[in-house]
């Protein structure tokens, strides 16, 4: 299967923190959505994160529209187990009960694994929905936990499988680990940015999450900067040559404070240049780059931007 943003139904996306996770998933969404996919976008441990991206107040363990073709929803794992209580043993009034006393909580919170299995089977669940006999979403993104976290909650399925020597427990963990080894079902997506940490984080969570045997898709490189070269050892007689030669009249302050920015910015290129060639040599996987966005706040406007970059890119 050739590697794509869309290879798999669902695209579980990650990154270390601080890198934007949360913010390309959402643009991946508003790309696929434009392209006609109804899709799903699915955060876990209610973060609240997209609803400031899509200016609603709350997003729910209630799916709700959140822009044409795109539906919200948080999934908890509170909720998560009274659902599969609901499904599995058809005792809604126990379950009721159960989230009075709060030992739902403690058990997701104590038994290993049983917190995390629950959050990727209530995404396998969403995943074989139907309406009139075909799928009700056509693309899931789900906003994963951090790499550091990411291959033990992907592992969690053959962990409780091991754990539990059998009934209904094992047999959806063994349920859900086939359907995670799926690639036309699930595919990871990882999201960093051009720097040291990030490049090698990812290049280790991409090693861990290949020995799982789950397929991984294209890795986006998140806040590229403006390349700026050419600018030499004196970076304002430089500026001042071009501002001359634009017919820009600049004073001493204005060039004294624009070639500190310029040299600024033009260190951060280089950095991230030498950045994106570890990544090429630690990372045999198709990438696709989008911009820094100089901006305070990252709304629906910026959001269309990143998407935009992320169609552009040919990977979709």
């Amino acid at each position: 299967m050739a590697p794509s943003l869309t290879a798999s139904r669902v695209v579980v996306v990650s990154g270390k923190g601080g890198v934007g996770k949360t913010t390309i998933a959402a643009a991946f969404a508003l790309a696929a959505a434009r392209a006609g996919k109804h899709v799903l976008l699915a955060e876990l441990e209610d973060r609240q994160a997209f609803a400031p991206l899509f200016d609603v107040t709350e997003v729910g363990p209630t799916p709700r529209t959140l822009a044409p073709n795109i539906t919200g929803v948080s999934i908890e794992p509170d909720e998560a187990l009274v659902e599969y209580l609901r499904v599995a043993y058809g005792i809604p009034k126990i379950s009721r009960a159960l989230i009075r006393s709060r030992a739902i909580e403690f058990a997701t919170h104590t038994a290993p694994g049983l917190k995390d299995i629950l959050l990727i089977g209530t995404v396998k669940q969403a995943e074989g929905e139907q309406r009139s006999g075909a799928p009700l979403y056509d693309l899931i993104v789900v906003d994963a936990p951090p790499t550091g976290r990411l291959p033990r909650f992907l592992d969690a399925p053959r962990a409780v499988a091991e754990l539990v020597q059998g009934g209904p427990i094992r047999r959806q963990a063994e349920g859900v680990r086939s359907w995670v080894l799926d690639p036309a079902k699930l595919q990871v997506v990882l999201v960093t940015h051009a720097e040291e940490m990030p490049v090698r984080e990812t290049a280790e969570a991409i090693e861990a999450i290949q020995k799982m045997g789950i397929e991984l898709g294209p890795v986006v490189v998140n806040g590229i900067w403006p390349d700026i070269r050419g600018l030499g050892r004196d970076a304002r007689a430089t500026l001042a040559s071009n501002a001359a030669d634009s017919g820009i009249e600049l004073s001493d302050t204005a060039l004294a404070a624009l070639a500190e920015v310029a040299s600024v910015q033009a260190r951060r290129s280089h950095h991230q240049r030498k950045a994106l060639k570890q990544l090429d040599r630690d990372v045999a996987l198709p990438q696709a780059c989008v911009p820094y966005l100089f901006t305070a706040r990252m709304d629906r406007e910026e959001l269309t931007t990143l998407s935009h970059k992320l169609e552009g890119s040919g990977l979709l």
